[in-house]
Parts: structure tokens; C-alpha cells; sequence
């Protein structure tokens, strides 16, 4: 009877303990997987730096590039190949989608597929993992139906399988009745959420109204295009994507994912000569979701003959802008700025503080004189 009694109190409990674990195990089917992360390598003159950067220097997480093979653009449409260092990618290790870029204003007649087609298989030929090939071209959104067609036609090209088809797509053709058919064509897309409308760069609660309509209009899996660069107007407005703002934007994508969101496109992929995309320190910490704080360390070095360099080191994994003013102490005898800065008072002041790269060091100034102390901002 004890036993029999016993038996029957922990039933209950045995039936929460197999409901608790049939809904654990539900949760986890819903739960879409992680992220994927790629990049674009946009750049049209290839520098060692870049070159050293796809070899060295890439984030673990970046799955593979997207890299800029030809360009039709311009009144001529004339075509211009860039020159890619192949042997680079191919060190790299990563996978490859080789990209065609036509411009927006220029009709499609004449332009074929077979022209990225042909860089991508040569590519492929010298050891690169090449995966496909892809469409850069910001099509009005009323010519989306002629769009549609000639990536229809042209798809015929890609027909043995070797090479996979994917678009960029622009989220204002969310708002077209041939949307649906033009997304169901390429194998993937990639929809751009920056520099959509001028004059700005991004903003993260439009950006997230830009994917949402997209999954609605579509139904179907996407990847999302964010921006690591700076860019100048031509009125000398300078906009930028500020790491903090593009990292929020990737956390609520990932606390609240948007249905049919597969993965991330960083563009453009930065290196150590490239004063206007992040850093690849920088990249990683925001693919990661690594804290953002910037960490930057103004000091006084002994460059000889009694005077000393003004220098800002950013010691941390984040660009940041320097300060723009710093403030010194002492019976300062001479004072002088560069790159910027200019003497005021007791302080070097810089109209436009520079951007520092994570890990870079700069000299702004020089000072001679006695007992002289730098105050830290």
C-alpha cells in the first residue's frame, strides 16, 4: 500500500517533468538558428593592405565574401573589370560569391550574367572557393517587372548548378505587386537597410521597418545588408554607421527575430588603409555583441632635444573619434598642433576631432617646456 501510494503521488510530477520537457523541446524547434555573417569587398583598387587583411586579419565569424568582379555603370555602360588578387581570396579560405555591379539608371540590354559568370569560374580554376555569383543593381522600383524578366532569361546561364544566383534588393520594392516573383528567382537575397534615402546613412528603427516589410511582402528567407563606412555629401556632410547604433540594430534582430532573416552582409569589409569603413577589430566586437566602449589614451612621449609629442592612442577594440580639445599644464615655452589641431591657450583644439582606429596611435601636437602635464579629458 506504501509503495502503491508512493507511486501514485509522483505521477503528477513524472507528467509536469514530460510536459516541461515537450515544451522545451518545441521552443527549440521554433528557435531560429544563429546568424550567419558575410562581407563584401567593394574596393576597386586593391591594395596590399587589403590584400593582407582577406589573408591575416579576417573575423572568424565572416563565412564568407562578396567581391566587386565587374561594373557596368555610367551613360556608356561600358564594362570595367576590377583587378581582383585572386591568389588573396583563394588564400583566404573562405567562400566566394563574385558580383556584378549595374547601375541602377542603365537598362539591362546587352548585360549578361555570363560576364561575372566568366570571373567567377576562372576564380574557381585557381583554388577559390567560389559559391556564385550575384546582382548588384538598384532598379527602379516600377522596372522591377522587365527585372524580373531578364534574371528569369539569364539564369539559364547558371543552369548546371556550379553557381548559385543571388540579387540585392532595395526594401522600397516591398511596395510592388511583381516583388514576390523577383524574389522567388534567385537562390538569395540580400536586402540593403542603409543609404535607402537620402540624405541619411542608417537609423536602426527604420531599418528594422525595412526588413519587416520586406518578410511580410516576400515570404521568404533573406539576408540584410548593414553598413560599416562613412561617406561625405556632396555639400561636405560627412554621415556615418556608428558602431553603437548598428550593434542595437543587431540585438533586437537576434532578441526579436524578423521571419525569414538567414543572415548578416557587412559592407563594405575595412582594412588598415581604409580610413572610411571600420576597423576589423571594430567588426568583430559588433558581430560578437562585445561591449562598445571606447577607450582612448592621450599622453606626452620624449621625442628628444627637451620637446615631447602630443600623442592619442586608442588602446581599446573600437573606433572612436579623438577628443577635441586637450588641455596641458605647466610653463609651456612652445605649443603646436597637426593633423587637425591647432594651439588655444593651453590646449591643442581640433574643429574636427579625426577618427582613431582601434589599436592606432597618432601624434597631434608637440609642446617644449617645464613640468608639463597632459590632462586627461
Amino acid at each position: 500500500m506504501t509503495s502503491s501510494g508512493t507511486s501514485r503521488q509522483h505521477r503528477p510530477q513524472a507528467w509536469a517533468c514530460v510536459l516541461l520537457l515537450a515544451l522545451g523541446l518545441a521552443c527549440s524547434r521554433e528557435r531560429p538558428p544563429p546568424l550567419t555573417h558575410e562581407a563584401y569587398v567593394w574596393q576597386r583598387d586593391w591594395s596590399p593592405e587589403l590584400s593582407s587583411a582577406l589573408e591575416k586579419e579576417l573575423p572568424p565569424e565572416l563565412g564568407a565574401l562578396r567581391v566587386l568582379a565587374r561594373e557596368r555603370s555610367g551613360p556608356t555602360r561600358t564594362p570595367v573589370d576590377v583587378a581582383v588578387d585572386v591568389d588573396a581570396l583563394a588564400r583566404s579560405g573562405r567562400e566566394v560569391v563574385a558580383v556584378m555591379r549595374v547601375d541602377g539608371t542603365a537598362p539591362l540590354d546587352g548585360i549578361s550574367l555570363e560576364e561575372v559568370a566568366v570571373h567567377a569560374r576562372a576564380w574557381k580554376a585557381r583554388g577559390v572557393r567560389v559559391r556564385g555569383v550575384e546582382v548588384d543593381h538598384d532598379c527602379a522600383t516600377p522596372a522591377l517587372t522587365a527585372y524580373a524578366d531578364w534574371l528569369e532569361r539569364e539564369r539559364t546561364h547558371l543552369r548546371d548548378g556550379a553557381l548559385r544566383l543571388s540579387i540585392t534588393a532595395l526594401p522600397t520594392w516591398a511596395s510592388s505587386p511583381d516583388v514576390k516573383r523577383l524574389a522567388a528567382i534567385p537562390d538569395d537575397v540580400v536586402v540593403q537597410v542603409h543609404a535607402v534615402r537620402a540624405p541619411s546613412l542608417f537609423h536602426p528603427e527604420e531599418a528594422r521597418r525595412f526588413v519587416e516589410s520586406w518578410s511580410s511582402a516576400t515570404g521568404r528567407p533573406f539576408r540584410v545588408a548593414l553598413p560599416t563606412y562613412r561617406a561625405r555629401l556632396r555639400d561636405g556632410t560627412r554621415l556615418s554607421a556608428e558602431p553603437r547604433d548598428v550593434s542595437g540594430f543587431l540585438a533586437t534582430l537576434r532578441e526579436r527575430p524578423v521571419p525569414g532573416v538567414t543572415g548578416v552582409l557587412w559592407f563594405r569589409l575595412g582594412h588598415r588603409g581604409d580610413v572610411d569603413a571600420w576597423s576589423l577589430p571594430t567588426l568583430a566586437a559588433v558581430v560578437r555583441g562585445e561591449p562598445l566602449a571606447p577607450r582612448l589614451t592621450p599622453r606626452l612621449v620624449d621625442a628628444g632635444g627637451g620637446t615631447r609629442d602630443i600623442v592619442i592612442e586608442n588602446t581599446g577594440r573600437v573606433d572612436a573619434d579623438a577628443p577635441a580639445r586637450l588641455t596641458l599644464s605647466g610653463n609651456l615655452e612652445v605649443l603646436d598642433g597637426v593633423g587637425g589641431y591647432a594651439p588655444h591657450g593651453a590646449s591643442l583644439v581640433a574643429r574636427t576631432p579625426p577618427r582613431l582606429r582601434a589599436g592606432e596611435r597618432r601624434v597631434v601636437g608637440f609642446v617644449r617646456g617645464t613640468e608639463v602635464t597632459l590632462a586627461v579629458p
